[in-house]
């Protein structure tokens, strides 16, 4: 399993809802539709949250950002996001 975690801050809340929106209506479904196993969207505030998509592997996640990297960068407008990645170590739950 490969984790991509997008940390994103945008200057307004109204951007920030926008942002949100494009992910849940036209980048995540597609990305889904491509090999991504799963995407969770956290708000941390009104202007800031995460999003923290799976998928099986790391080419997988490469094969994804390809295919969303010039449109995120051209939606993104005031939006910062950093990215973090790696391999899962472990997974425990109830």
């Amino acid at each position: 399993m490969y984790t991509r975690i997008a940390e994103f801050q945008s200057t307004s809340k109204v951007n920030c809802d926008m942002i949100i929106a494009f992910f849940q209506n036209v980048m995540i479904p597609r990305n889904i539709k491509n090999g991504q196993l799963s995407c969770e969207v956290f708000r941390v505030s009104e202007t800031t949250g995460f999003v923290i998509s799976c998928f099986k592997n790391k080419s997988d996640a490469t094969k994804i950002m390809k295919i969303m990297a010039s449109e995120l960068n051209e939606v993104k407008g005031n939006t910062k996001i950093k990215l973090i990645e790696g391999e899962r170590v472990f997974k425990i739950e109830r």
